[in-house]
């Protein structure tokens, strides 16, 4: 019998702008998360930015 995963991952992206962490955009993979991460440092570099990993249960 073959595993089948419970759970999916997903890669938030957080920024700081001075007011504290907030979620800007959840993608599916980490590769497309840091695409959009070099975009956001490209249009605003002033602010804080990083990569989150969490994992979220499959809805059948």
């Amino acid at each position: 019998m073959a595993y089948t995963r419970k759970t999916k991952d997903e890669y938030i992206l957080l920024s700081n702008y001075g007011y504290g962490w907030d979620e800007e955009l959840t993608e599916e993979t980490y590769k497309e998360a840091k695409e959009q991460l070099k975009t956001y440092r490209e249009n605003c570099p002033h602010a804080q930015y990083k990569i989150k990993k969490k994992r979220v249960p499959i809805t059948q």
